[in-house]
């Protein structure tokens, strides 16, 4: 890129970092209102909502990534090469752990059917159903042992029961959960008899769909090896290649930095298109918050089915 060129990019964000400076010192006249969803994807990005482990490690993946593209940018008077580098730094975990989180719900899963075993034996050996989940508590799986320790604290602090466990359900927030939890809710509201009978079929139900996700993500596994392996070979590729001088001196002009960049795009487009052909579907819940099924409709015959088992 031309010194012209560099000059007028350095302007730009001299005078935009300006702006922004003086908008966060001053604000504007316009009224507060709701955040927009670009702000809560931004706030989203550098770990809002998150743990605060997870939090440290979002904004420390992203100051490397500022660093990166701020060090190629410098060393090699490259834009678009100081973009690939932050680029590369944010897509490689994000790449290389594609398939972590369906290992982690079907991980949750399998520990909501242990527990609903569990308290499923402590109902039949006389408990009620609020000293049972209480009690439950105390040998929770690991994967749900936080969430169930709160629902066991907010019954223990007076709390609705059925309020809790629609919060205990947005925990969760797995559509296969809904049904325990909502055999839960019934049996909270009509205190029927055969409450165990119920917590043995829906955590049947939960373990065969253990089964059958883990036989679905197995599945996923050999595609989602392809593209890792495929994209440490471009990469070795694109380092050896680049650090050829003289074949990569046409992409220093200004129409090579364009170049470079569409190229840039369309690979990550890829990228990001083949991660989702194998990230699983997200299966709609019945249970909200407020406890009313989705879209004010009534719950799926299955959770009508308990209902009348319940009675």
């Amino acid at each position: 890129m031309t010194p012209a060129a560099l000059a007028a990019v350095a302007a730009a964000a001299l005078a935009a970092g300006i702006t922004l400076i003086i908008t966060g010192l001053v604000g504007t006249r316009r009224p507060a209102g709701p955040p927009a969803a670009s702000a809560s994807r931004i706030a989203g990005l550098v770990g809002v909502g998150l743990s605060a482990r997870a939090r440290r490690t979002r904004q420390a993946l992203l100051a490397l990534a500022v660093a990166a593209t701020a060090a190629v940018w410098l060393l090699t008077g490259w834009p678009v090469g100081g973009l690939i580098a932050g680029l590369a730094v944010l897509g490689g975990p994000w790449l290389l752990r594609v398939g972590a989180a369906e290992r982690q719900m079907i991980a949750r899963l399998e520990a909501v059917e242990t527990w609903t075993r569990r308290l499923k034996d402590l109902v039949r050996t006389g408990h009620g159903l609020i000293s049972g989940i209480v009690t439950s508590a105390r040998t929770a799986p690991a994967p749900i042992d936080e969430e169930v320790s709160e629902l066991a604290a907010a019954l223990q602090a007076g709390t609705d029961p059925q309020t809790a466990l629609d919060r205990f359900a947005d925990a969760l927030a797995d559509f296969k959960a809904d049904e325990v939890i909502a055999a839960l809710k019934l049996h909270a509201g009509d205190r029927g008899q055969r409450l165990s009978d119920v917590l043995t079929s829906v955590a049947q139900s939960a373990a065969n769909e253990v089964v059958m996700r883990r036989g679905v993500a197995a599945k996923r596994a050999e595609p989602r090896f392809v593209t890792r392996f495929m994209t440490g070979l471009i990469a070795v590729v694109l380092i050896v290649v680049f650090a050829n001088s003289a074949y990569t001196k046409p992409y220093g002009t200004l129409v090579g930095q364009l170049v470079l960049f569409a190229a840039t795009l369309l690979l990550v487009g890829m990228l990001a298109w083949i991660r989702h052909l194998t990230q699983p579907p997200t299966r709609r819940r019945f249970l909200t918050s407020a406890g009313v099924p989705s879209g004010q409709l009534r719950a799926p015959a299955a959770a009508a089915d308990r209902e009348v088992a319940l009675r």
